[in-house]
């Protein structure tokens, strides 16, 4: 654990083009701490690894290597209100949001560049809508998981959402329960 968290302020600090002396001295700390850090000699108490996360503006579980099992998920959807909801309920259950789209092109933009395991697709948006982005991206990113999340709740909709690919359907408005159990279950 030690080693790992060194690791990963090594990392941060070198991100950021730091010395160890511009570290410590941010931290209010000596360097021979820091030092002590980043060879895994020992390890800041929780309230150091607080400021540490706060300062390199990541999450305490992040420096501690604890995001290797969260789920990353891109919530999308055109009404803001619904993606801020939907990330917070996903972030209170152990899932990383690693982006947030309006429209289907915005979304395929992104995962050009991140890695998602899971999606969280609305069906109604403009410009390239839910159904049509599930099959793009069904076909060039068949692994990873979508879950449409939409007030449609016809279900030839929801049948051909499913015989798309996608992994699950919630019907808004949504229970945070819902949300949490579409998640469980893939």
């Amino acid at each position: 654990m030690n080693i790992k968290v060194g690791k990963k302020i090594y990392e941060l600090r070198k991100s950021r083009d730091m010395t160890q002396e511009e570290l410590a001295s941010e931290m209010g700390v000596s360097i021979a701490a820091v030092s002590k850090w980043e060879t895994g000699n020992s390890i800041p108490d929780i309230l150091m690894l607080c400021s540490i996360a706060d300062f390199f503006d990541v999450s305490t579980d992040e420096l501690l290597g604890r995001t290797k099992n969260r789920k990353k998920v891109i919530v999308v959807d055109d009404v803001e209100f619904i993606r801020n909801t939907l990330k917070k309920v996903l972030s209170e259950n152990g899932c990383e949001i690693i982006g947030e789209a309006a429209e289907g092109k915005e979304l395929l933009n992104m995962l050009k560049k991140k890695k998602a395991d899971l999606i969280f697709l609305d069906i109604k948006m403009p410009g390239m809508n839910g159904m049509k982005t599930l099959e793009y991206v069904m076909k060039d990113y068949q692994k990873i998981k979508v879950i449409m999340c939409s007030a449609v709740k016809d279900k030839e909709v929801i049948d051909s959402a499913i015989a798309l690919g996608a992994a699950g359907y919630v019907t808004k408005p949504f229970l945070p329960d819902a949300i949490i159990t579409s998640i469980n279950m893939i």
